[in-house]
């Protein structure tokens, strides 16, 4: 689960003065290049990594409130997979996976949305105490995202049967809109509304939902946060990130077999996010404090996905 240190110690490093390797002019420059991507909706993914590390979490929660301070219209995703296993695992459940989703009980919905609410609030609260006018999807009513029950089956047509897990079947984009022009930033969980399950709510995959959003805000860049440095065209090498892919080349890795493993719902919700409407992605290394904003200024790191 999210975790920021507030105590006096982290407030005074968080004033620490600006570096005396940064002149003023070099200031200038750098707020002028972000403003002028300040020209599109801005989705960030956070993932586990950039959830459950507190030096990762912290630079996260404060690139996000110097986007915002810059005026940059952001909606924020968050899952929750590693705090949900542990709150599993407390209540005597063992997480089980089918498919590459998360077989989600009637007593594993109660918890996956119990710790995506307790999430939720944490990083609303993180944030807000920065500055940042922090809005919980939760507070909106209808809820914006609104699901279907996922329908999987097997290669011989025998249906998966995944529990209460869905997908995004509708997004209200005007009320996502008009929160964004009235300058808040929207803080959702991987959820999505529905009457017919014991808790109103499906568990849905945090980058369907990330691809989701993305297409219906036609988003500028949809960057997902992980816990990889992007994709790489050896596995066995870190640095061998491929900076930049088009959807063919990425169709044609997975084929090849060099895109594997849990790289392919990755790319996959990239691809999503592109044929919905996003003009790009980003696979981006959370576990790196300053990713974000390091991505924005230098225009380097991870893998961009584009058409």
């Amino acid at each position: 689960m999210m975790v920021v240190n507030d105590d006096s110690a982290g407030d005074a490093r968080h004033q620490e003065p600006m570096s005396a390797r940064w002149t003023a002019a070099e200031l200038v420059a750098a707020v002028e290049h972000l403003v002028e991507q300040r020209d599109g909706i801005l989705l960030i993914k956070l993932g586990g990594s950039a959830l459950d590390d507190p030096d990762a979490a912290e630079g996260c929660v404060r690139s996000v409130a110097v986007l915002y301070h810059l005026r940059f219209p952001m909606v924020l995703l968050h899952g929750g997979g590693k705090a949900i296993d542990r709150a599993m695992q407390q209540a005597g459940l063992v997480p089980r996976k089918v498919a590459g989703r998360r077989y989600t009980d009637t007593e594993t919905l109660a918890i996956v949305v119990r710790v995506l609410q307790q999430i939720n609030r944490d990083l609303c609260r993180q944030l807000e105490q920065r500055g940042v006018a922090a809005v919980s999807a939760w507070e909106l009513q209808p809820f914006p995202l609104q699901g279907e029950l996922l329908s999987w089956q097997t290669e011989d047509g025998a249906r998966v049967d995944l529990g209460w897990v869905g997908t995004v079947q509708h997004v209200d984009a005007c009320v996502i809109r008009s929160r964004l022009e009235d300058g808040q930033v929207l803080v959702f969980p991987s959820l999505a509304a529905y009457e017919g399950s014991p808790w109103g709510w499906l568990n849905v995959n945090a980058d369907t939902v990330a691809a989701s959003l993305a297409g219906a805000l036609a988003v500028r860049r949809a960057i997902f946060l992980t816990d990889t440095a992007g994709v790489l065209r050896d596995a066995a090498d870190p640095g061998s990130v491929i900076p930049e892919l088009t959807a063919a080349q990425v169709q044609a890795l997975m084929a090849q077999g060099v895109i594997q493993g849990g790289m392919i719902p990755k790319v996959e919700a990239c691809l999503e996010a592109l044929e919905a409407g996003a003009s790009s992605a980003v696979i981006l290394d959370g576990r790196r404090p300053f990713a974000l904003l390091e991505l924005l200024l230098q225009g380097s790191g991870g893998t961009r996905v584009r058409r």
